[in-house]
């Protein structure tokens, strides 16, 4: 996985270096070891609340549980989307591009608002441009036959003559 997948890279201030529970203050003197939340494997925590082995699990952690409460699917499936996709968005064909300064998701997840199911991916501003013609297809429609110069010609208008 890049480091550009999945949603918001964590800020470096962040890191798992950074934390500040001190073991002494523990009867054991120290945290105990458990499995991390993404890839079972047995770590050291640094903190009681320290869950991944590593910033990339935490980050694909987060990805998943983001995905799950948000769309209802789990991270594979969106994995699977990207790769049915071929990473591009599926109606202009872009790469997408950074909303929010270390996004790491350049393509969206288009749904439905009323049934809720993932249609696909798209970039920012595909979903946008959906959004703002509120899914309808006759809105659409119109939209294609407007740049397609047939509304000019059914209203009898001059193209970029305003005289």
């Amino acid at each position: 996985m890049t480091e550009k997948q999945g949603r918001y890279k964590r800020p470096e201030n962040r890191s798992s270096e950074n934390f500040t529970a001190l073991p002494s203050k523990y009867p054991q003197g120290y945290f105990k070891p458990k499995p991390c939340r993404e890839c079972s494997e047995i770590f050291q925590p640094l903190a009681p609340s320290h869950l991944y082995c590593s910033d990339a699990c935490s980050q694909r952690g987060h990805d998943r549980f983001r995905m799950k409460k948000a769309y209802g699917i789990e991270l594979e499936e969106y994995e699977e989307l990207v790769k049915a996709h071929n990473g591009f968005c599926a109606i202009c064909g872009g790469v997408g591009f950074e909303l929010v300064p270390g996004q790491r998701l350049l393509l969206v997840i288009d749904h439905c608002h009323n049934t809720g199911k993932v249609r696909g991916l798209l970039c920012h501003n595909c979903n946008r441009g959906l959004g703002l013609f509120k899914d309808n297809k006759e809105s659409l429609k119109n939209a294609i036959k407007y740049l397609g110069g047939s509304f000019e010609e059914d209203h009898e208008l001059e193209g970029g003559d305003s005289s």
